[in-house]
């Protein structure tokens, strides 16, 4: 029985679509202001629950409901008061390619679970693009990072508390790589990936000192879980961004030590509610990737190298019959279900992202923010392409690292072509008298502007 199917029975239609229309009732109801925040921070949440199957039906609602929350994300944006920025065309490729994307997959044969996820690849679209226009001031990109960020850090509570309540069940039994509730490692890794950079972030700027133990331990705690899981990919991820984080703290030696005593307590203290760990996984290059791509190369994308599986009614919409595994790259993943119809548009979006992502990172000392804050998140994007390298999570819609992605590859589009034909300082102006607001440290650019061009911050 497909998948989709058996979470219906547990949870049936009616039931979730009357859960659907309460919880957009209930959104409108919270003030305009604070709509955003909380839609982005429940994003992180929901998806890491959808991903823990042995909390049972809970994870079976968060699983068919995902699409939802991306839905209050984009309507609370559609919503939110204020100017609204303009996008350049080719960012509207993104949702063009997302309505496409269905009829690639309309015969196959687990098809309803396909069409769902397509249709949750639309609303991260739908979403980060509602995001993205609302980006018109410093404080509205501030907004969207404080969200997820704290997002990040409530689902961070999820996988601990596996390891702290059920240390004996939370790891791979023969392998020693932590899989809290049943998770994959690589999966629940990416949770890992991306709280790093952005709770170092919020703790590196917020203003208030009694916070930042506490954003500083979720810090530790993500290092710490994410050595417990082995995963090589994770770790890439979290050595790439950490690239600026790493220069930035030569400038704070004392802010350094402080976050390297509680960092390393934490870690030591997560790492010591393990009995038997596959640290030694970290040193083995060894995979079967490989092979894996060269069985797609040589005996599946001759066949079908234009639309991929446009049409096909014999195969999964996730694996070739012929191959008998995905394909473990995002890259070969679109080549798989479209061909280069598919792959060709995809691409160009990307490496336009990576253009406008150096331009604006060669620029970021006049945008008028925070220039550590476009060097982090210029890493970020940089590390979720490479890392699609070898696995699908960045164009998969069930994560919050796939829709940072989307959020961040617009939002570098969208500055990066602006800077084309405007004044830097035009493209993202801070909001006059009000600072960096939220409760982060102010930035003075006349102070820090020529030395953060020469450090290369």
């Amino acid at each position: 029985m497909d998948r989709i199917s058996i979470y219906l029975d547990i949870v049936p239609m009616p039931v979730l679509v009357a859960a659907v229309m309460a919880a957009v009732l209930v959104f409108l109801a919270i003030p305009a202001q604070y709509r955003l925040v909380l839609s982005l921070a429940i994003v992180p949440v929901w998806l890491t629950l959808s991903r823990l199957p042995d909390l049972g039906v809970i994870s079976q609602a968060a699983k068919v409901s995902s699409a939802m929350v991306f839905f209050l994300v984009g309507l609370g944006a559609f919503l939110h008061p204020g100017p609204r920025r303009k996008l350049p065309g080719i960012v509207w490729l993104y949702m063009i390619m997302a309505c496409i994307m269905f009829l690639y997959v309309f015969q196959v044969q687990d098809r309803m679970l396909a069409m769902l996820l397509r249709l949750q690849w639309f609303m991260v679209v739908f979403a980060a693009i509602m995001l993205i226009r609302t980006v018109v001031h410093t404080q509205d990109l501030t907004r969207i990072v404080n969200g997820l960020a704290f997002g990040c850090f409530l689902a961070l509570l999820l996988p601990l508390s596996a390891l702290v309540l059920f240390p004996g069940e939370a790891f791979l039994r023969g392998a020693g790589r932590f899989q809290p509730y049943g998770v994959n490692s690589n999966q629940i890794g990416m949770l890992f990936a991306i709280a790093f950079p952005l709770l170092y972030y919020k703790g590196i700027t917020t203003r208030a000192i009694s916070l930042k133990p506490i954003i500083f331990s979720g810090v530790g705690l993500t290092l710490g879980m994410t050595l417990l899981t082995a995963s090589r990919q994770t770790l890439l991820a979290i050595l790439m961004v950490s690239i600026p984080i790493i220069f930035k703290l030569s400038r704070r030696p004392i802010i350094t030590i402080i976050a390297l005593a509680v960092g390393f307590g934490v870690v030591t203290y997560v790492i010591g509610l393990a009995e038997n760990t596959a640290f030694d996984r970290f040193a083995d290059l060894e995979s079967e990737r490989i092979e894996i791509w060269s069985a797609y190369l040589r005996d599946v994308y001759p066949q079908r190298p234009l639309f991929g599986l446009f049409g096909v009614n014999s195969e999964l919409a996730f694996k070739s019959s012929v191959v008998g595994i995905h394909p473990h790259s995002a890259y070969f993943n679109l080549m798989y279900m479209g061909g280069l119809s598919l792959l060709i548009p995809m691409m160009v979006l990307l490496f336009t992202s990576l253009s406008c992502t150096l331009r604006s990172w060669k620029l970021r000392n006049f945008l008028g923010c925070d220039p550590f804050l476009v060097s982090i998140l210029g890493m970020m994007l940089v590390a979720m392409y490479t890392q699609g390298l070898f696995n699908q999570v960045v164009y998969w819609p069930t994560y919050t690292w796939s829709f940072a992605h989307v959020i961040l590859a617009i939002f570098f589009i969208s500055i990066g072509t602006d800077l084309k034909s405007e004044d830097p300082q035009l493209v993202l102006p801070d909001i006059e008298d009000e600072g960096w607001g939220d409760g982060e440290e102010e930035w003075d650019e006349s102070e820090e502007l020529e030395e953060y061009a020469v450090q290369g911050y």
